[in-house]
């Protein structure tokens, strides 16, 4: 069988359209071309998919011979609706500003400035076939430097291809960040339910809170953490985490651990345990720039895997956090596309006008 290879920029663009795809069967091929591409088995890939290989075959053929234009393009469009092409284009170009909060608002727009009726389930209807979902916004620190990013992830480039060189320094690359998930309080997600019905979802005080101080090695996957029940994360704790690091390595002769701006990091007893280890490396990453920590990702799975549901006890919910970091080997292929040393930038040009400038 001829392997699917993928160039960065090709697995940019197919990510970016799976992320922004509202239809499940696009979703479900790009998903096939990266998963095979990131060298799974094609019997694993359909298996995950609960597609047939025929149909996964078919899907690597198309994407193969035509390109992805062609893989994403479905051939049952469906009715094509009451408004011209025009007119659904400048819909599409209201859908873009986000003023709409709800289907009714979009069918009343399109009754006063196309006078043309829809009921509410023939304008969801028109939403679909026009490429529109309902989602949440995207959020972004808008005083974020995209230009300061873009060098730290040039410097990144730079010090990971300077580690792989022949005679290079054994060196091994961390990124590090603390996780504080306080009992009961990180309860409240989003899901499906029935219309009308209220799913009740028990809340704790939020007094309990597990604190993690976590670094995560994106050359080998290797995850290392402390985890503290009723100490508070300080310079203290920060050095205790360079000494598992040491111990766990003892070979290695540089540490690079690229880091926020928490002031612990800079606190006189890490200073002080720096200049004794002139082996370890601190970089700073711009600031607002949690899009740069590639460990902030796997808080979030973590979140998702471990918080979203209920825990009787502060104790369950330790559990059930150690449950995932401590088998990150069990999620290897939800983790494979989702922990890539690959950073989104929000660039200028894409701030909207009315945060350019902003104090």
């Amino acid at each position: 069988m001829t392997p699917i290879q993928l160039t960065r920029e090709q697995r940019q663009e197919i990510e970016r359209r799976r992320k922004a795809s509202p239809d499940r069967r696009i979703y479900e091929r790009l998903t096939a071309v990266l998963g095979v591409a990131a060298g799974r088995t094609r019997a694993d890939v359909a298996d995950l998919l609960g597609v047939s290989l025929t149909q996964l075959g078919e899907w690597l053929r198309v994407f193969r011979n035509q390109g992805l234009d062609a893989l994403c393009t479905l051939h049952n469009k469906g009715d094509p609706g009451n408004l011209t092409a025009a007119q659904l284009e400048h819909l599409k170009d209201e859908i873009r500003t986000g003023r709409f909060r709800n289907a009714e608002q979009i069918r009343s727009w399109l009754a006063d400035t196309f006078g043309v009726p829809y009921t509410s389930s023939g304008v969801k209807q028109l939403l679909k076939r026009a490429g529109a979902s309902y989602h949440k916004v995207t959020g972004f620190l808008w005083k974020a430097d995209p230009d300061q990013q873009h060098e730290f992830v040039a410097h990144y480039e730079r010090q990971k291809a300077a580690a792989k060189r022949s005679g290079a320094q054994r060196t091994r690359r961390y990124f590090v960040d603390a996780c504080h998930p306080l009992w009961g309080l990180e309860l409240v997600y989003a899901c499906w339910l029935l219309v009308g019905q209220r799913f009740l979802a028990g809340m704790g005080s939020g007094r309990k809170r597990l604190n993690i101080l976590g670094a995560y090695c994106p050359e080998d996957q290797e995850y290392l953490d402390l985890r503290l029940t009723r100490d508070n994360i300080n310079g203290e704790q920060f050095v205790n985490l360079l000494r598992l690091l040491r111990a766990t390595h003892p070979e290695t002769a540089r540490f690079v651990l690229y880091l926020d701006g928490a002031r612990y990091y800079g606190a006189p007893v890490v200073k002080a345990w720096l200049r004794r280890h002139p082996e370890f490396e601190l970089e700073r990453l711009p600031t607002y720039s949690p899009n740069l920590n590639l460990i902030e990702r796997l808080w979030k799975f973590l979140r998702g895997r471990a918080l979203s549901r209920w825990h009787p006890s502060f104790e369950a919910m330790q559990e059930a956090v150690s449950e995932v970091l401590d088998h990150l080997g069990d999620y290897r292929t939800e983790l494979a596309t989702l922990m890539v040393e690959e950073f989104h930038i929000v660039e200028k040009a894409e701030v909207p006008v009315e945060y350019r400038g902003a104090a």
